[in-house]
């Protein structure tokens, strides 16, 4: 079974306390825990700072420790978080995670979100669809989270895309 961050009966309560919820509220227990599954996934796709809290564990033990040992405490831990030394999975996680799954009960699809970015100009008859490739995409939509609102939670959490680690072997 798929992880998430967070509970249902955690979003149900962020949920209760949230004006406009009206896609949450028509949701079945299933479809919000599907949501939050999916919620979960896309978070785990970005690409964040530090190391799985299960990886820092393995080098806080063992500094000489063989990339075996790192893969298998990697596998171990089956979220991104929590990350480093920390134990506890971050109260915005788990928020950007419940506003996501908003986002995709409310009918947001990231794919279409991202297709439908350098469109300027559609038609019906005659069937015409313009596009500006010039366009600078909306940072969300091109990292696939749908809800700005989450991408304002997570971005704090991510490593600098322009950033160069050096290991030395």
């Amino acid at each position: 079974m798929p992880s998430m961050y967070g509970t249902l009966d955690e979003a149900n309560t962020y949920f209760a306390t949230r004006l406009h919820t009206t896609a949450w509220d028509h949701a079945s227990s299933t479809q919000k825990t599907n949501a939050l599954y999916q919620g979960a996934e896309i978070i785990d796709s970005l690409n964040f700072k530090g190391c799985k809290a299960t990886v820092y564990t393995a080098l806080e033990t063992d500094i000489y420790a063989t990339q075996v040992t790192l893969r298998a405490a990697e596998a171990a831990q089956e979220l991104e978080f929590p990350r480093d030394a920390d134990t506890e999975i971050p109260l915005a996680i788990e928020k950007a995670c419940y506003e996501i799954a908003y986002s995709l009960l409310d009918g947001v699809d990231p794919t279409l979100e991202l297709e439908n970015l350098a469109v300027t100009n559609q038609a019906y008859a005659g069937v015409k669809t313009s596009y500006n490739r010039d366009q600078q995409p909306i940072e969300h939509i091109i990292n696939g989270v749908p809800s700005f609102i989450a991408w304002k939670l997570l971005r704090p959490f991510l490593r600098d895309p322009r950033s160069i680690k050096f290991s030395r072997i």
